[in-house]
């Protein structure tokens, strides 16, 4: 009996493995065209394609090979999602910072008031220096005028006078600007932060309550 039952088990053992061994492809022409073979040619090596079981379910699924100008485009967009992804990682760790530096909007404004002060100081001494060197700069000019209205020579001494003057008062108007944008430049990085700061906290962006 037992004889008997091995002598049929073999020919089902056999038929199983023979099926398991089938394979059956889906795949697509450059046409377009839909094929459907149990080997796959060498043509559609490049197309995209399936390959399916006896049941007709989708067990592996290959995408047809890419162009040079798409594995060039897919490149691009694989490198721009990276740097997407960085500046997302690197937003939320400066809103974490944020959040974590300055317990209250309070203490964020207190901050900025240092710096804000700084500046304005800093302003305020250039615009004085500015005025005090253009009141010599004029008192010299009306100096080397008086002497070209008494017919005298404006000697070498006040012609380098002028000339230094001249030269300090740019470059205090020079220092000036770049400090007023400077301070510009920090009142909108106030601006943005307490926005984005409300927006963490949940408050109104504009009353901040």
């Amino acid at each position: 009996m037992r004889r008997s039952a091995l002598v049929l088990l073999f020919p089902l053992l056999f038929f199983a493995s023979d099926a398991a061994a089938q394979k059956l492809y889906r795949w697509t022409d450059k046409d377009g065209k839909v094929h459907y073979t149990d080997q796959l040619p060498p043509e559609a090596a490049k197309d995209e394609r399936e390959q399916l079981n006896q049941q007709g379910v989708v067990v592996e699924r290959t995408e047809r090979a890419l162009t040079a100008e798409e594995k060039a485009a897919r490149a691009e967009d694989d490198a721009r999602a990276a740097e997407q992804r960085r500046i997302d990682e690197e937003k939320a760790k400066m809103d974490a910072v944020l959040v974590g530096s300055y317990p209250s909007e309070a203490d964020l404004q207190r901050s900025y008031k240092e710096r804000f002060d700084l500046i304005e100081q800093s302003l305020e001494s250039a615009r004085v220096s500015i005025r005090s060197q253009e009141k010599s700069l004029a008192d010299l000019l009306a100096h080397a005028a008086d002497l070209e209205r008494n017919g005298k020579p404006v000697n070498q001494t006040v012609i380098d006078s002028i000339t230094r003057t001249r030269a300090q008062v740019a470059e205090q108007r020079g220092y000036l600007q770049r400090r007023e944008a400077e301070g510009a430049a920090l009142r909108a990085e106030f601006d943005a932060l307490v926005k984005r700061y409300r927006e963490l906290k949940g408050l109104d962006p504009v009353t901040g309550t």
